[in-house]
Formats: C-alpha cells, structure tokens, sequence
C-alpha cells in the first residue's frame, strides 16, 4: 500500500512540473522589435553644418567683390522703368560705361493696368508725392556719376523719382538724366532735377523714343562719348 501511494505522489509531482513549465513559457517576453529607435530617425543632411557655412561665407564673399567693384567704378546707373523701355536704355548706359545698375522702385509696386496707372500718376503730380522707395544704394558714397534714367509720364518724371533724388546727398556727384516716352521728351523734368538733387553737377540728358529703346545702342555711345566722362 505505501508503495503504491509513493508512486501515486511522484506521478502528481510530474504533472505539476510539466504544467509549470508551459505556463513559464506562455509569459515570455516578446521579441525584440525588428527596427531599432536610431533607425527610426530623420535621414542625415546632404550638407553638413560646416559645409553650409563654408558656401555661405564663399557667396558673401562674391557678393563683397561685386560690391567693391561697382565703388571702383564710381557709375551708376538707376532707373525707374514701368514698360521696360527705360531698363532696356539703362542696360546699354550700363554696358558702356561699366556702371552699375540699380532698380529704382516703389515699396508699393505700380498697378500694372495701363488706364489705372495713368490715373494714379497724374494724381501723385497733383499732390507732389514722393512714393516710398524698395530700396535704396547701399555704396552711395562711391558713385561719382549717377545716370537717373525713367519714363515721362504726362510730361515730367514718376514722383518716384523724386523721392530718389532726394534720399541722398548730391555733393560733388555727376547726375546724367535719360528718359524715354512716346515723342514728349523729358518735359519739365529737368528744370526739377536741381532743386531734387542740390549739388549736383547735371549733364546733358538723352531722350529716346520708348518704342526704339532697345535698339538705341549707337546713340547711347555716341551721347555718352560726348560727356567727357
């Protein structure tokens, strides 16, 4: 009878060894995840920090030389164009002077309509306005000669280039005026001109017609050529 109850007990202890270790088995922690965090993250920089600042100092170098290059120079040529007549004038003055050329713009862009615009010119003359400018010369002090170039519109300059002129000391510059239109000329712009720019030494101008602007090379060399420059 005892050996039958002692191999009663050691078939019981059997089971509950085998039944522990399935349940030992069951509460095995998971497998490790197949992406680990670091994989995670956001690709590195094509360009590292270095780099960057390494292009950045090279183009503000570029920058500085072009600058440099204009004050040797000693021209500039700003101009105030709505059409692209003007510009396209300031280019060749640019090309043959070795100037450099400067957008005179207002903070407030023109309206492109052409009715529109011719509206809101006539009204800035009737209350002498000076538009506020884009932007200004940051070199000033190193131009010598000054070519101011713009359209007429009803038969003087843009205010705009009023408040030009008069945003910078004139002493001891050069202003040379050039101005295209339709057949009007440079109207009463130039008897303007001195009292925006006191100081200033005025040249002979040159006026082209708007429509024949681009092609105006010649007669920009052989006016330019006449100023002693």
């Amino acid at each position: 009878m005892k050996k039958q109850l002692s191999l009663l007990l050691a078939a019981l202890t059997l089971s509950l060894s085998a039944c522990g270790g399935a349940a030992s088995s069951a509460v095995e922690p998971t497998a490790a995840p197949t992406e680990t965090p670091t994989a995670t993250e956001t690709p590195a920089p094509t360009e590292t920090p270095a780099e960057s600042e390494t292009a950045a100092t090279e183009a503000a170098g570029e920058t500085a030389e072009e600058t440099d290059a204009a004050g040797e120079s000693g021209v500039l040529v700003a101009y105030f164009s709505w059409s692209g007549n003007t510009e396209a004038m300031a280019n060749l003055i640019a090309e043959q002077t070795g100037g450099t050329l400067f957008e005179i713009a207002p903070a407030t862009p023109y309206t492109d309509d052409y009715d529109a615009l011719l509206d809101v010119a006539q009204q800035e003359q009737a209350e002498d306005a000076r538009p506020e400018l884009a932007a200004s010369v940051e070199n000033w002090d190193s131009c010598d000669v000054i070519f101011v170039g713009y359209p007429d519109w009803w038969s003087d300059a843009p205010m705009v280039i009023y408040s030009f002129l008069e945003s910078y000391d004139w002493t001891g510059k050069m202003l040379v005026p050039f101005c295209t239109s339709g057949g009007s000329g440079f109207g009463r712009s130039l008897d303007r001109l001195s009292d925006s720019a006191p100081g200033a030494t005025i040249l002979e101008g040159l006026h082209v017609s708007g429509s024949s602007a681009a092609g105006s090379g010649d007669q920009v060399a052989e006016w330019i050529a006449g100023l002693g420059l």
